[in-house]
């Protein structure tokens, strides 16, 4: 009779599910997040777990129970507000002003030389008799 008696009471007894908090689905195996709050409440994906701050405010950090799951808790970078300035280093800028100035000297230099040469040698080759 104390068996059939163990029985009932098994059967009685409400079978903890893990359900997620979020979608409420039946999670088989290991949740990906686990925090316990007074009991323990599991979020079946990061999906799910990303909206837990609306239940647990943003420092239930310190109730995760499964933390060896995750690297770290990671923080949510600030955008920056005012735009970037320079993104060059400033070095040498000098430097590399006047080597451009000089390239352009040259390059100015070797045009001059260049009509010169042409020039001339439109001078050498002109021939009066044979203008039309």
């Amino acid at each position: 009779m104390q068996k059939a008696d163990e029985n009932e009471d098994d059967d009685d007894k409400d079978v903890l599910v893990k359900k997620c908090l979020t979608c409420k689905k039946v999670i088989e195996g290991k949740p990906w997040i686990s925090i316990e709050i007074e009991c323990t409440y599991h979020g079946c994906s990061y999906l799910c777990s990303k909206s837990l701050h609306e239940n647990f405010g943003n420092g239930y950090w310190t109730h995760v129970i499964n933390k060896e799951d995750f690297d770290e808790p990671r923080p949510i970078c600030q955008k920056p507000t005012k735009l970037m300035g320079d993104i060059t280093t400033g070095f040498g800028q000098d430097e590399i002003r006047d080597e451009i100035e000089q390239e352009n000297q040259r390059t100015e230099m070797l045009e001059y030389e260049y009509e010169c040469e042409i020039s001339s040698s439109e001078e050498d080759t002109f021939d009066e008799d044979n203008y039309y």
